[in-house]
């Protein structure tokens, strides 16, 4: 974590800001695929 004290706040808030946005992208996307394959199951 030593090269994170080097970092400005703004720049940290806006990283940590884009890793939330990209986790929630992620998981609605998991929660997709996984629909799609309970739907493909149950149309088999």
């Amino acid at each position: 974590m030593n090269e994170l004290r080097g970092v400005a706040d703004a720049d940290l808030i806006d990283e940590l800001s884009t890793l939330t946005t990209q986790t929630a992208r992620m998981r609605s996307r998991m929660f997709d695929l996984m629909a799609e394959l309970d739907r493909r199951r149950a149309a088999a």
